[in-house]
């Protein structure tokens, strides 16, 4: 049985996405807080393996799934590429709200700066290590506007729905080896 790491809590695209990963009949998840603590610590998964979307972006705005394939060439073996699409995707706003912020995962920002320029706003914008520790920092701390998977959103929620995104995405499970 391969141990796969991936970006958790259980409600993720990753986890989703893991039970599709072609030609793999069982598998351990181990579920992280974001991407970058499983790059940060590839040296302790050596013989694992790693599942990341193509549209990884880390906290860090100048490191993603491109400069992580260049940078750990030597430390990931690509093993598969499948296709597997997220789940509904949501931009919320509180309209309550007691920081004028937006609370997000790296990998929504253009979706959220495409929303702010088309309304002309200009705010800042924290980043969570997946769309539901985002969700819950914004619920929590009373954030305006996240980016959410739709199906995180509870029927007595007061959010209002401003836009849906039905993203495909691309999935690549790599196996981590020595370096």
């Amino acid at each position: 049985m391969r141990i796969i790491h991936t970006l958790g809590p259980e409600s993720t695209d990753s986890v989703a996405a893991a039970a599709h990963i072609p030609e793999d009949d069982k598998h351990q998840l181990v579920l992280h807080d974001s991407f970058d603590e499983i790059i940060a610590n590839l040296n302790q998964y050596c013989g694992d393996y790693f599942l990341v979307p193509a549209a990884y972006q880390s906290k860090q705005s100048n490191f993603g799934w491109r400069e992580l394939s260049y940078q750990y060439w030597d430390q990931l073996t690509l093993e598969s590429v499948y296709h597997h699409p997220l789940k509904t995707m949501c931009l919320i706003e509180n309209q309550s709200f007691k920081q004028d912020k937006a609370i997000i995962h790296p990998a929504t920002t253009n979706l959220l700066n495409s929303y702010l320029d088309k309304k002309s706003l200009t705010l800042p914008i924290h980043y969570a290590g997946s769309k539901a520790s985002a969700y819950e920092k914004f619920v929590r701390d009373q954030y305006r506007f996240s980016i959410v998977s739709q199906d995180s959103l509870t029927a007595q929620s007061d959010y209002q729905i401003l836009q849906t995104y039905h993203p495909d995405m691309v999935w690549c499970l790599y196996h981590i080896v020595k370096k």
